[in-house]
């Protein structure tokens, strides 16, 4: 049995966040998310708008969720060039991850290793692979969609999502006290 891991996600960024976790960039989406069918319907809302050169040619890992995450993102900033109906397009994707993913209202916190686990969106494989596992990948969105980072930490580190575009590591052992010597990843609303 693996040694008992916590990774803890403080939002203190002033809405809700929106975070998921997996074993690694590359882990497949199928193995962990059991309705996988919101993101693929999201996802192919965005190739409808979206020219193909720009997107991942699937969705089968958790980085390629990322980046097509990411082109949600900047649809909805308009900073991609797209079709007809570019905002749904990417709203649905976007929508689709929430219901996908953790909630962490604002002022809020969550383990997001074992609610990960505790979820009814993961499968069987997904629950017995985080248990115990020493790194994991987490991507956190913000709740309007204009955030976005994912990065992989130890699986016990904690973070704190803040107000002036970082997630802050959390000084070991506490949930809300910031550390950035020992980290801090880049989650800025992107300019147009």
């Amino acid at each position: 049995m693996g040694i008992s891991h916590s990774v803890y996600m403080a939002n203190g960024s002033g809405q809700d966040i929106y975070v998921m976790a997996s074993l690694n960039p590359e882990w497949a989406i199928v193995d962990f998310i059991v309705d996988i069918g919101l993101l693929y319907v999201g996802v192919e809302e965005i190739k409808g708008v979206v020219m193909a050169a720009e997107l991942p040619e699937t969705l089968a890992t958790f980085r390629d969720l990322y980046e097509f995450l990411n082109i949600a993102r900047k649809l909805i900033m308009g900073m991609i060039a797209a079709g007809t109906r570019p905002g749904e397009a990417a709203m649905a994707l976007l929508d689709a991850f929430k219901k996908t993913s953790i909630r962490i209202p604002y002022d809020e916190y969550k383990d997001v290793e074992r609610d990960s686990i505790l979820s009814i969106y993961l499968s069987a494989d997904g629950v017995a692979s985080l248990v115990g596992a020493e790194n994991v990948s987490v991507m956190v969105m913000s709740g309007d969609g204009k955030q976005l980072a994912m990065w992989d930490t130890n699986a016990d580190h904690s973070w704190i999502a803040t107000k002036d575009g970082k997630i802050v590591r959390s000084k070991y052992g506490t949930i809300w006290q910031q550390d950035p010597a020992e980290g801090s990843v880049e989650w800025s609303v992107i300019k147009k």
